[in-house]
């Protein structure tokens, strides 16, 4: 039998997504007697150099919704593709074999002002589509999982909590030390975002933020900005005058990025919707003590490991900060963050997948 994925989030500069079907593919246990095919648009990336699964590029200067929905759809039928997994949202219609879709949020329904026109109505109708067409739905969080049931009108059958998951770190503060160095850091106290700029995660207010800081402090935003209508986070750092103190890198490597990691002293995610949250709970793992704003699937995923900001707002930010200064307020909360990292492991999703994809293909057998 033969399992298909859609494998296109790996392509270019890969995003949470690629990350979490990274995550997911390196550690699965593919049933008996299947054989795995990867499937992609643009490229074949260098990605899984030890994973046993044959790569099929699909080229096409179509648009994805045309290329997953016709090119890739003929394809999996001609190869008698027996099991389709689908990483993000949206999975080819009329497939014939079982499909397995994973939701990581429905924000495109929740605030459709954060999205142009063509691409709300695209995600609302694949999403929906999708959905009442795939044999299992996976969602990233108890939270996600309501919305999918209550918006949708599916059973609770149909619906699985598959949780994202992080990998531990070894902290070495000898490295931290030389980073800081090298990177010229110096003294000063790095204030951390990492993350798609969207505007439901406010990294505006972040910036504005810094004036109410003392001038030892600095902010690094590290991600690609698809805010909507778009945001130019430079310019709005210049009008607050703070140009000087704030670093925006769209896209880093991921030596960078765990440099930024090891040599940050807080972690700051104000975002007022959210799926799961990867970048909090990464920070965590970092050790690093983490704020956030309130909002259902944070509440349910952070609870007591981060500080939680009751409004999003400059002056909320600079009280959560002066709050982490106090090591009876910091370092228990550092201490939580670890217990909370131990809960979520990839090896754990990986295998509540695998297991569920065995009884998938044992009802077809």
């Amino acid at each position: 039998m033969i399992i298909g994925v859609d494998a296109r989030e790996m392509e270019g500069k890969p995003t949470g997504v690629a990350t979490y079907l990274r995550n997911i593919l390196e550690r699965i246990a593919l049933p008996q007697n299947t054989r795995l095919q990867l499937y992609f648009k643009s490229e074949i990336p260098d990605v899984f150099p030890d994973l046993d699964a044959e790569r099929v590029l699909l080229k096409s200067n179509g648009s994805n919704v045309m290329w997953q929905q016709w090119t890739l759809r003929k394809e999996l039928i001609r190869r008698k593709v027996n099991f389709f997994f689908s990483p993000s949202n949206s999975a080819p219609l009329y497939f014939p074999g079982i499909q397995a879709v994973t939701i990581h949020d429905l924000s495109f329904f929740r605030e459709p002002t954060w999205f142009s026109l063509k691409e709300r109505v695209s995600r609302q109708f694949t999403t929906a589509c999708s959905v009442r067409h795939a044999d299992r739905i996976y969602a990233v969080s108890d939270h996600v999982r309501n919305e999918i049931i209550q918006r949708f009108r599916l059973p609770a059958s149909a619906v699985m909590v598959t949780p994202n998951g992080v990998t531990r770190k070894k902290i070495d503060l000898v490295s931290r030390k030389l980073l800081r160095e090298a990177y010229q850091i110096g003294a000063r106290k790095i204030i951390l975002y990492v993350g798609l700029i969207l505007n439901r995660r406010h990294v505006p207010t972040l910036i504005q933020a810094m004036p109410f800081l003392n001038d030892d402090y600095q902010l690094v935003i590290i991600g690609k900005n698809r805010t909507f209508p778009p945001l130019n986070l430079t310019e709005i750092a210049k009008n607050a005058s703070v140009e000087n103190r704030v670093q925006v890198l769209e896209y880093v490597s991921d030596k960078v990025l765990h440099d930024y990691y090891q040599m940050a002293d807080y972690f700051v995610y104000l975002s007022e919707y959210e799926g799961f949250g990867i970048p909090p709970l990464e920070a965590m793992s970092y050790d690093l003590p983490v704020i956030v704003s309130c909002a259902p699937a944070m509440d349910e995923i952070f609870r007591d490991a981060a500080l939680f900001v009751d409004q999003i707002s400059p002056q909320a930010v600079q009280s959560a900060i002066r709050q982490l200064e106090d090591n009876k307020v910091r370092l228990p909360l550092i201490e939580a963050g670890k217990r909370l990292v131990e809960q979520y492991s990839w090896e754990k999703t990986a295998k509540m997948i695998s297991e569920d994809w065995e009884r998938l293909l044992a009802t077809r057998r």
